[in-house]
């Protein structure tokens, strides 16, 4: 018969090497009592699917990185934005996805007005790229899931932490526990809003698919009127992307400047763009994109911050790096362009402007160049 005495088992207990196997275990069954069995389990849950979002779950497959997107969406879906993809954006999107195609109109020419009247008429250094974001989205996607990404047609429903880990609950009540949940949902963020319940949503938004314009040219409207926002119209293909947002807009306000600008009243479409970083940043939850409060403060552009930040997030989890660290230059950019902001859209920043675009307008499309290209 086999016997153990206490000084046996006394040896085993003083020995560091099985003390060590008895704590692992101990954590082991503490980690299966707290998680239940059937909880899915992935290590990046991105929540949502358009830009940002989509090219960080792409990213991530590119470096064998388990990860999940879910987005309560179908695609593809219609989406506010101008589709402008400044020289910037789409070097970078090369850069990240080199093996990635999409169709896009190409924009030389920009017109400026000030109160409605043309201040400027110039073709710029770079072309724009105008995409049409219905199918430009949904394309991002489909590459992410070619690569082996996993996509969930659902929307989130509740975030929890327990035990260095994320819970999110889908609304079917499906659970999926992960290392990092990365939001990429947009100004309406329920990632965010789980991080700071007080999050703002920033500005609002509106615009409409409206009659292709003859001239195939990006334009531009400043006014007092407008508390710290402008009217756009982007040509695509097919037609124009009608615009307005600033600080107060409403559909009176939005119907009011576009029949000052001659556009016809079609149904418009409403979305917010964060304009603030409000709130605390963390390790194993990443905010990218719009979710982030990253479109610039003075432009509204969004998506070159979307690809970027998606890159910052896919880096800061392959490497482990804190997201803060390797986004930190954005971080401080964000407070330069709230004060650039503030001053270009005042009484002393517009009436500057509109002498700069009569007497000197070489510089100010010297700058513009220079802006959309850095």
């Amino acid at each position: 018969m086999f016997c153990v005495n206490n000084a046996t088992l006394g040896s085993y207990w003083y020995n560091p090497e099985m003390k060590r196997n008895i704590s692992f275990l101990f954590a082991f069954l503490l980690f299966f009592r707290n998680f239940a069995p059937n909880m899915e389990k992935t290590k990046v849950l991105i929540v949502g699917a358009g830009p940002a979002g989509s090219t960080c779950g792409l990213l991530l497959r590119k470096r064998n990185i388990d990860c999940i997107v879910v987005d309560r969406a179908v695609f593809p879906r219609d989406k506010i934005c101008g589709g402008g993809l400044t020289p910037r954006s789409y070097r970078l999107l090369g850069q990240l996805l080199p093996e990635f195609k999409y169709d896009y109109n190409s924009v030389h020419r920009l017109k400026l007005c000030i109160e409605g009247e043309q201040v400027l008429d110039f073709r710029m250094g770079q072309k724009l790229r105008i995409v049409k974001r219905r199918q430009f989205d949904a394309q991002l996607l489909e590459e992410y899931r070619k690569a082996g990404g996993i996509f969930i047609n659902e929307a989130l429903t509740a975030i929890e932490e327990r035990d260095g880990h994320v819970i999110a609950t889908l609304k079917s009540g499906r659970q999926i526990i992960c290392d990092y949940l990365v939001g990429a949902d947009g100004a309406n963020s329920r990632v965010r809003k789980y991080l700071n319940p007080k999050s703002s949503h920033g500005i609002l938004c509106m615009e409409q698919y409206g009659p292709k314009s003859a001239d195939n040219a990006v334009v531009g409207n400043l006014s007092r009127k407008y508390q710290q926002g402008y009217y756009y119209s982007f040509p695509n293909e097919a037609y124009d992307v009608q615009g307005f947002g600033d600080g107060v807009t409403t559909p009176e306000s939005y119907r009011r400047v576009l029949d000052e600008m001659g556009c016809p009243d079609l149904k418009p479409l409403g979305a917010y763009i964060p304009q603030t970083i409000d709130y605390p940043i963390r390790d194993r939850i990443i905010l990218i994109g719009d979710a982030g409060g990253f479109p610039n403060r003075l432009t509204f552009e969004g998506i070159y911050y979307a690809f970027l930040t998606a890159g910052h997030a896919a880096e800061a989890i392959s490497t482990g790096r804190p997201f803060a660290l390797v986004n930190s230059k954005v971080f401080r950019d964000k407070k330069k362009e709230e004060r650039t902001a503030r001053f270009f859209y005042s009484n002393t920043g517009l009436t500057l402007l509109r002498l700069f675009c009569k007497y000197c307008p070489g510089l100010v499309t010297w700058t513009f160049n220079k802006a959309s290209d850095r």
